[in-house]
């Protein structure tokens, strides 16, 4: 299966955006900054899981011809987003703890219980992933297997199961049992649905070409209004505090929602309609192809590399010729490194699937050139 290079390009424009806003809010630039940290943060990670749900939505034709498809691939689901998780926890734990001569079986146990239920004080993204896509697997193969050879529509009953788990997780949240984090749950799940069943089901995308190559005008009329109430949200509000109500979690994913729609079908477009142009014309579409490849690998290695500069220590504010001279030089050195480092560690198979989750019969057909669907 031929890779999408329009929805990895977005997936490319995804993770630039979370390595600035890591760049920005980590060397304590956002201080100074009240409105483009506002629009990365409130759009980074709902795009991620934007993205996520079309990507999976590929496979609904194999869930009408195999059942128990979606079951089948959990193992897999277990290897890409779990085992980082894990090997990343135990890699930070024995780094910092090993400094302080701190080690013990305790303490480990301790910080990983700990990790379990604050899932944000690691690589939380995994995790909600994981749950996410374990929600989205088991309502579609009770859909599958409910509505076989039923005139019951599919799509209405995986959106009904979909919404009975998603209210578990909101009751869970609630109760202040915080196992697995399902505040961030709540918060994203929404997103990889709407790209899901949008995609999947309702086949939006399709349904805005047509619109687009009709009426054009309608679509720049949309977007324009798209793009001023997300930037009248920005203005108006404090997007990076954090969610202490139904009101503030429901304006977040809001202005979220606008901003990851906006970027979703601006950069597919854009992208779409450069690789109808010379070969010379597509580096662009090229590179953010490339980088969403590796977004996985990227996101878990970057922000290490965000405080190398040490920006907090020299007196910078955001909108200067000074700062943000100092932010682009943080920003490509943090990109360099983490290319070197990923490029090291996946010269080694076992940390490849340790720290990336790739397995390796999946690293020697990428070596072979052999095109696999994410």
């Amino acid at each position: 299966m031929q890779r999408n290079k329009a929805v990895d390009a977005v997936k490319g424009v995804a993770i630039l955006l979370v390595m600035l806003g890591h760049c920005i809010v980590l060397n304590g630039l956002n201080e100074t900054d009240p409105y483009i940290y506002d629009v990365i943060k409130s759009v980074q990670m709902p795009l991620f899981m934007l993205v996520s749900g079309v990507l999976a939505s590929y496979s609904l034709h194999k869930y009408r011809q195999d059942r128990w498809y979606g079951i089948k691939k959990l193992p897999k689901r277990v290897v890409s987003y779990l085992l980082p998780f894990a090997s990343w926890f135990v890699v930070v734990y024995v780094w910092t703890h090993a400094w302080e001569d701190t080690l013990s079986l305790q303490s480990f146990l301790t910080e990983g219980k700990e990790l379990l239920f604050q899932t944000d004080k690691g690589l939380w993204f995994l995790t909600t992933l994981f749950v996410i896509q374990l929600m989205v697997t088991l309502a579609q193969t009770l859909a599958a297997f409910l509505t076989a050879g039923k005139k019951v529509p599919e799509a209405l009953v995986f959106a009904f199961f979909s919404f009975a788990f998603y209210v578990l997780f909101f009751l869970q949240s609630r109760s202040g049992n915080t196992f697995l984090s399902p505040s961030l749950t709540v918060q994203y799940f929404p997103f990889f649905f709407l790209g899901y069943f949008g995609h999947g089901y309702l086949e939006i995308a399709g349904f805005m070409k047509r619109i687009g190559q009709r009426r054009p005008y309608c679509v720049w009329i949309a977007g324009v209004l798209l793009t001023a109430l997300f930037l009248w949200q920005v203005i108006t509000q404090d997007l990076t505090k954090p969610v202490d109500g139904m009101v503030t979690l429901l304006q977040q994913m809001l202005a979220s929602l606008l901003g990851t729609v906006v970027i979703y079908f601006a950069v597919t477009a854009w992208a779409e309609k450069k690789e109808k142009l010379q070969q010379g014309k597509q580096r662009a579409v090229s590179l953010l192809s490339f980088l969403g490849q590796y977004t996985l690998e990227i996101y878990v290695i970057h922000f290490r590399y965000a405080r190398i500069l040490k920006l907090s220590n020299r007196d910078l504010t955001f909108y200067s010729l000074r700062g943000i001279f100092w932010l682009l030089a943080a920003f490509a050195c943090m990109a360099v490194l983490t290319a070197i480092t990923i490029f090291l560690i996946k010269k080694v198979k076992l940390l490849d699937l340790l720290l990336f989750g790739k397995p390796f019969e999946i690293c020697d057909r990428q070596k072979a050139g052999a095109d696999t669907p994410r």
